[in-house]
């Protein structure tokens, strides 16, 4: 990386001391970093949940300036992000969400509660989530992607609009994370699982 010389190391990651991290309620592991005024465990934005759980975060995440990560409520008292993901500015994790690994989440995208966003996948700028979906490992959301309640975004996909349309396959992600068709049929069929977990 670059320049970390302001960055304090602690418990091996580097973290900005302009950042606000609840480390009462959040578990980190190594290798992220946190830049300035990002901000890590505040209460859950619910009218009418009070914040109840943890957030995990696991290795080599990047969260750029000013991300934000809330905590869960008593849905699922689990607010997680994986490792090898990289939040970038504006970015917001709503309470109750599980983002899995290598995940990009991109400049003022929001995922609004309990939106559960698997392997691999691609969000571009200024995305909107509707709560309670999930998106696709290796799928990418064009810029400006609405995720409506009704939408299903499926793995290896690429998507555009609002509400969200199929546009072609991920052709060059899929080749790029060496995706046989055995593994996104495997990866299909577990989203469909969490889908239907989702929505019942």
């Amino acid at each position: 990386m670059n320049d970390l010389k302001d960055f304090t190391n602690f418990n091996g990651n580097y973290i900005h001391p302009t950042a606000i991290i609840n480390w009462d309620r959040v578990s980190m592991g190594t290798g992220n970093i946190i830049y300035p005024y990002a901000c890590i465990g505040t209460d859950a934005q619910h009218p009418r949940e009070d914040s109840n759980g943890v957030i995990e975060i696991g290795d080599n995440n990047i969260f750029r300036e000013y991300v934000t990560v809330h905590l869960p409520t008593a849905h699922s008292k689990l607010t997680k992000i994986g490792s090898d993901c990289y939040l970038m500015v504006l970015a917001h994790v709503a309470h109750d969400c599980i983002v899995e690994d290598n995940v990009r989440i991109s400049n003022n995208t929001v995922l609004s509660g309990h939106v559960h966003v698997m392997n691999h996948a691609v969000l571009g700028l200024n995305c909107n989530i509707h709560q309670f979906q999930v998106i696709g490992s290796y799928a990418m959301l064009g810029m400006g992607t609405v995720v409506g309640a009704n939408n299903k975004i499926v793995p290896g996909k690429v998507y555009i609009g609002s509400n969200a349309k199929g546009l072609k396959e991920n052709t060059i992600g899929l080749e790029r994370n060496n995706v046989t068709p055995e593994i996104l049929e495997s990866e299909i069929a577990r989203f469909e699982k969490l889908y239907e977990d989702m929505h019942t």
